[in-house]
């Protein structure tokens, strides 16, 4: 299966790049066309200047009719619109107040798409600061910074007043027009009541009724909120059964999007809740309550009858729109777990996407716009790994699914081959914002180069498989791995062996004075070393009465001192450069600090017996001189 697979895809691989290549060729020849800013005038000639007493006075004036703020600049009021204002600032530095002005200027924006100037090469006024005094001189009703407070105040309300509408305005200029809903006053039409729209249109959710028409569908809420969705914009509809599921929904992924509640929609979902979605962990819930097993079995009756509503409902539809409108069901057992946004969903493919409905945000992702799937972060000891969505059309930005989990590799596999999607697979992540703008530069480069072949492990086999070709034909030498492998081994033992040899030879090696010695003086010194050990023999065996400790601790210093005059012998030139290091205490000066430690234990022995003999002369003495 898996050999069959991976030669479905190969073949997969040479269509999508030639049928990426036709693509490109036909989008050559198109270039987007550049926004340009909106050229905003306050005022087409200067009859239109308000005749305000503060204007004539050169102060600063706001026309909230104009949406212009009016600024005396060199004794002249000069009028601008409160578009071209981008921030406004006002501070109070001891006895005066300060209100600066920043506007827009061609190179203000940099990165960003917010248009190009009708005229750049124009003088722009980038900055402008006023200052007034906060003292009030007599005879003034207030101080002359009351003014820029009142302007401070006038250009913020004009400027968010702006903003809203520029919004909204934002958002309806790509919004295609309808056409009009015919409204079929037949009592036979399809009709679901009850129901729940997502998004909401206000913020506090509503209920209300669908009801399908000539042309299209009509939602209308309790509160007499309507949306229309006319058949025409319908890409793709759904309808998710309460199997498992705490709802049971309609679905409509539509081609364009529609506005309601001040905000584009692409995605609209008519639902109703099946039993309790939240429990109330406070009643004391009993196995065999009456009660739970009643709530239970009304549950069941509820989710049968709401099944065959909406079934019945969207038979009648396909019936009544001639199978224009088909709805599709997400096949369960075919689903798997991913975190398309921020929570872990069931992520449910259908007979054309790979949808999830329940949650909201929705995911719904269209099989016929894809170009190819590229699974991120496959490695056997990750518990999850990533799938990305690469579309036909380049400029849309790419889809991802994270932390899907590894064991439903094949499965996901298996499910993509059969629909005849393009798969790949790779360890890392990749930056796709960065590769999608590489592509879109370049297309014939990158189709040049292989195209999206980049993205299989295979082509990365292949590139080391010349590359060794390549060092094989150099004439160098190079090793193999177990060569290196024998050689890493040889050198860990040796540096062991030399660590071992080094410890135990600054061990017994004695001080600093002794580590740079010649050969005759360290014979010297072992000569010196037996004659002490001997004299050191002939006294202990006179203090210890011949008991039998003395020859096992002899026999034990002789072996050692033996040893030591062997490792010496043989280590004394390899350690004789290593004489910069701390020297621990030879062993073979602590026989003489035994043959001390004997000789005073013998003295105080001798003085004992000295310190009892005569303390018993003197106690004879008394006893005489009592008689």
């Amino acid at each position: 299966m898996e050999e069959k697979r991976r030669q479905h895809q190969k073949e997969l691989a040479v269509m999508m790049n030639d049928a990426a290549k036709e693509r490109l060729a036909l989008l050559k020849g198109k270039k987007e066309d550049q926004k340009v800013r909106k050229s905003t005038i306050s005022y087409r000639s200067a009859n239109l200047l308000p005749k305000e007493p503060e204007i004539m006075e050169l102060k600063i004036f706001v026309d909230r009719k104009y949406e212009t703020v009016i600024l005396p600049i060199y004794g002249l009021p000069v009028p601008f619109h409160i578009s071209m204002i981008k921030n406004i600032s006002q501070s109070v530095e001891g006895d005066y107040t300060y209100l600066r002005i920043n506007f827009f200027h061609p190179g203000s924006n940099i990165g960003k798409s917010d248009g190009l100037f009708p005229n750049p090469d124009a003088v722009f006024l980038k900055e402008i600061t006023y200052r007034s005094t906060n003292t009030k001189e007599p005879g003034e009703l207030s101080a002359p910074s009351a003014n820029l407070n009142t302007a401070f105040r006038l250009i913020k309300e004009v400027q968010k007043k702006f903003k809203t509408r520029e919004a909204e305005e934002k958002e309806k200029e790509d919004l295609v027009k309808q056409d009009t809903l015919i409204v079929s006053n037949n009592k036979s039409n399809p009709k679901l009541k009850d129901l729940y729209i997502r998004p909401n249109i206000v913020q506090k959710r509503i209920n209300g009724t669908l009801e399908a028409h000539t042309n299209g569908f009509r939602y209308t809420s309790v509160r007499g909120d309507k949306v229309d969705i006319l058949y025409n914009n319908i890409k793709n509809a759904f309808f998710q059964p309460c199997e498992g599921e705490m709802i049971i929904l309609l679905h409509f992924h539509l081609k364009h999007a529609i506005m309601f509640g001040k905000k584009k929609h692409v995605d609209v979902q008519f639902y109703t809740e099946v039993g309790e979605i939240t429990t109330d962990l406070g009643k004391h819930q009993h196995m065999h309550d009456r009660d739970d097993l009643s709530a239970e079995q009304a549950e069941r009756e509820l989710r049968h009858k709401l099944t065959s509503a909406f079934k019945s409902f969207t038979e009648k539809v396909e019936t009544m729109t001639k199978h224009q409108i088909e709805f599709d069901t997400p096949f369960r057992e075919l689903g798997f777990p991913g975190a398309p946004f921020r929570s872990t969903v069931l992520l449910q493919p259908t007979s054309g996407c790979i949808v999830n409905l329940t949650e909201w945000p929705p995911f719904v992702i269209v099989l016929d716009e894809i170009e190819l799937v590229h699974f991120e972060r496959v490695q056997f000891h990750l518990k999850n790994f990533d799938m990305v969505f690469v579309f036909k059309d380049y400029t849309r930005k790419t889809a991802m699914i994270n932390a899907i989990p590894m064991n439903m590799l094949d499965h996901v596999k298996e499910w993509l081959n059969s629909c005849d999607i393009r798969y790949s697979e790779g360890v890392q992540s990749l930056n796709w914002a960065k590769v999608m703008k590489t592509i879109i530069d370049d297309p014939d480069g990158f189709f040049e180069q292989g195209g999206w072949s980049f993205l299989d492990p295979d082509s990365d086999e292949e590139a080391d498989q010349e590359e060794e070709e390549d060092s094989e034909d150099d004439g160098a030498y190079n090793p193999t791995d177990e060569e290196l492998g024998s050689e890493e081994e040889s050198e860990d033992y040796s540096e062991g062996e030399s660590e071992v040899s080094e410890s135990d030879y600054s061990e017994d090696l004695g001080s600093s004075e002794e580590s740079g010695k010649d050969w005759s003086d360290l014979e010297r010194e072992a000569a010196e070393a037996d004659k002490e050990q001997k004299d050191f023999q002939d006294e202990y065996t006179k203090s210890t009465k011949g008991s039998g400790g003395g020859s096992s601790f002899r026999d034990k210093y002789n072996e050692h001192h033996r040893k030591s005059s062997k490792h010496k012998s043989s280590k004394h030139d390899s350690k004789h450069h290593k004489s910069h290091k701390s020297p621990h205490k030879s062993s073979h000066k602590s026989p003489s600090k035994d043959k001390h430690r004997h000789h005073s234990s013998s003295s105080k022995h001798s003085d004992k017996k000295r310190s009892r003999s005569g303390s018993g002369d003197r106690h004879r003495d008394s006893k005489k001189s009592r008689k």
